[in-house]
């Protein structure tokens, strides 16, 4: 079960490498342009989904689906958000040995 208020915790180091996960201030406004990005694409996924399967649906579906998609995936785009970030800004790379 995800804990709703434990969403934006982020750990300071990695525990396997000691690598920082937290380069900058201003981190989380990088991670928000991400999340945003993955929102749209969400958004525009659902609506192609919902035109493939019901044809044309009223106004209603789509804003209802929208929002169910956005609410259930919510703590998955926060988490890959910031993962996200921290690989394109803060030139993290992955050590599967480490």
């Amino acid at each position: 079960m995800v804990s709703f208020r434990k969403l934006s915790v982020v750990n300071s180091h990695c525990p396997h490498c000691n690598a920082s996960l937290e380069p900058e201030p201003d981190f989380y406004y990088g991670a928000m342009y991400i999340s945003y990005a993955l929102s749209v694409a969400l958004v525009v996924n659902v609506m192609i989904i919902l035109n493939f399967v019901f044809g044309d649906p009223a106004l209603w579906v789509y804003l209802v689906s929208v929002g169910i998609a956005n609410i259930v995936l919510l703590p998955v785009m926060l988490r890959y958000s910031k993962v996200l970030y921290l690989y394109i800004a803060g030139k993290l790379k992955y050590d599967p040995s480490a």
